[in-house]
């Protein structure tokens, strides 16, 4: 006896026809997914090769920037890099990957050269993403022809990176304490804005530009202070100005507007500040004292010196033998002439045949310039002379310096400078290691010089710069350890003249600081520095694949 029907064959049919299409959707469905996993996971792993691979172009750059400041003024083709046309290359193994970086556009001795820095990075391509595009091979020797290689590049500019751009330039705080305060620049390489190189009060350009690298509040005080400039903090850092305080352009002082005119307070630094270290191991001179002649010859010339002449010089008389009157004179003569005439008779006829004139020659006044050389030689003695192309290193400097070479300077325990001169044409480079330096009282460092031939360097453990008094100076600091404190005076108003990177800087009362913006063009420079930086194309930089 059956209780259930059997099922008819048609219901069979279409329960098996529902399994296949559930079952046919299920596949499709996990092949899709599968699908979708895969191209995750290849994107994942192309991403993690791309991003690998900016590490090592990077230090194919630091590679680059590194031969450059080593090798940039004299030679590219060393260290192992070569040379073929204008074209310095070096390709280097880190690990599994590698870098192949190339300089060009430099030319040896050149002192404007702009090089630039192609970098590719080189990681082993994942095993998903290893084939390459077809035709798309580097131009670069594989270090392993079993591994594909994944590339990425970038091109990037370069250009010396000069240390003082800006006239003022502190770690931390500005104060400009006082009245009588004042910032603005020249330029000692332009006859429209120097004379002869010097800072003229009637030339100026408003470039002083001081700033801080701090982020606190009042950053900068500007105080009563007039800044022919901007005024810069780091981010978030803010800038204080007095009643009487003014910082802007030429117009905008001229006008005398107060406060901080648009656009000249900004909060956009952000640099790093580099040690001083001794600038050399061994090998050096100690100077001594002695007398120097200098010789001076001045010129000195009388105007308005009278002489009675007679004309011509030395003559009393001409005899002619053919009729002249007396309103007829010799040529050149300022005259008159005055002639005497003796008659001859012929045959008792009063007919001539002959005379002789004698002419009475005038005298006359002339000017004359009469010019005197006067020479006048004076020693002068000096504590410390440096004549030599040669490096120099003392314990304690105490008093007067004269320079007339190229020299390097390394001073290790003191430093209490009384005068500087510096011989036109010649540079110091002045190194000091001590805690504190000193320039007081009417004392002047290369007063009378230009900021380029002057360059001082505080290593860290110089701690302390101070100017008192009328002390003037004329150079470039950087120290950016140092407290630096400007204690005017008097009636100088060129008590500064450079440029100067310190810790701190206190400016107390009647004190000018002039910017010399050639510092900023031809001063000392910190090396060659990234200007630009983009990427390359893909097809500059294809994969390498495996050649067996």
């Amino acid at each position: 006896m059956k209780l259930s029907p059997t099922p008819a064959r048609h219901q069979a049919g279409s329960a098996l026809l529902l399994t296949v299409v559930l079952v046919g959707l299920v596949g499709f469905l996990i092949i899709a997914y599968l699908g979708l996993v895969q191209n995750q996971n290849f994107v994942t792993v192309r991403s993690q090769a791309w991003n690998a691979a900016i590490p090592v172009l990077e230090a194919g750059i630091e590679d680059a920037l590194v031969h450059l400041n080593l090798h940039g003024a004299t030679n590219l083709a060393c260290d192992g890099w070569t040379q073929s046309g204008n074209t310095y290359t070096m390709q280097r193994d880190l690990g599994e990957n590698f870098y192949s970086v190339s300089i060009t556009n430099w030319v040896s001795g050149a002192s404007n050269n702009a090089p630039i820095i192609e970098s590719k990075g080189y990681v082993v391509a994942p095993l998903l993403t290893a084939a390459p595009a077809p035709g798309f091979l580097a131009a670069v020797a594989s270090p392993n022809p079993t591994v594909a290689y994944f590339g990425r590049g970038v091109r990037v500019r370069t250009a010396q990176g000069f240390i003082f751009t800006k006239g003022m330039v502190a770690r931390d705080t500005i104060d400009l304490n006082g009245n009588n305060i004042r910032t603005d620049s020249f330029d000692s390489i332009d006859p429209l804005y120097s004379t002869n190189g010097l800072y003229t009060g009637s030339k100026i350009k408003a470039n002083g530009d001081i700033a801080s690298n701090s982020s606190i509040t009042n950053s900068i005080s500007v105080g009563n202070a007039d800044i022919y400039g901007h005024v810069s903090t780091g981010p978030n850092g803010t800038v204080s100005v007095g009643s009487q305080g003014s910082v802007g352009d030429l117009a905008w002082h001229t006008n005398g507007t107060k406060g901080i005119q648009p656009g000249y307070g900004k909060s956009d630094m952000n640099v790093s500040f580099f040690d001083v270290a001794p600038p050399f191991s061994g090998g050096y001179v100690t100077p001594g004292g002695g007398w120097i002649t200098n010789t001076t010859t001045a010129l000195t010339t009388n105007t308005g010196v009278t002489t009675s002449i007679p004309y011509p010089s030395g003559a009393a008389s001409v005899t002619t033998n053919y009729p002249v009157s007396s309103a007829t004179y010799p040529s050149g003569s300022p005259g008159p002439v005055t002639t005497t005439i003796t008659t001859n008779w012929n045959g008792g006829h009063n007919h001539i045949t002959g005379y002789t004139t004698n002419y009475a020659y005038p005298t006359f006044t002339a000017t004359t310039t009469t010019t005197t050389t006067n020479t006048t030689s004076a020693a002068t003695y000096y504590d410390f002379i440096l004549d030599q192309n040669v490096n120099y290193q003392i314990g304690t400097l105490n008093g007067s310096v004269y320079v007339n070479a190229k020299a390097v300077l390394y001073v290790t325990t003191s430093l209490n400078i009384s005068s500087m001169t510096i011989n036109s044409g010649k540079t110091l480079n002045l190194y000091a290691s001590v805690p504190s330096v000193s320039l007081s009282g009417n004392n002047s460092a290369n007063s009378d010089g230009t900021a380029d031939s002057f360059s001082f360097w505080g290593l860290p453990a110089c701690t302390s710069i101070t100017f008192s008094g009328n002390a003037g100076f004329t150079g470039s600091i950087y120290a950016p350890n140092a407290n630096l404190t400007l204690n005017g005076g008097g009636n100088n108003t060129t008590d500064f003249i450079g440029a100067s990177v310190t810790r701190t800087v206190r400016m107390n009362g009647h004190f000018n600081f002039h910017y010399d913006e050639a510092l900023g063009k031809i001063g000392p420079s910190r090396g060659f520095v990234v200007t630009s930086w983009n990427e390359m194309l893909p097809s500059e930089v294809p994969r390498i694949a495996a050649t067996r």
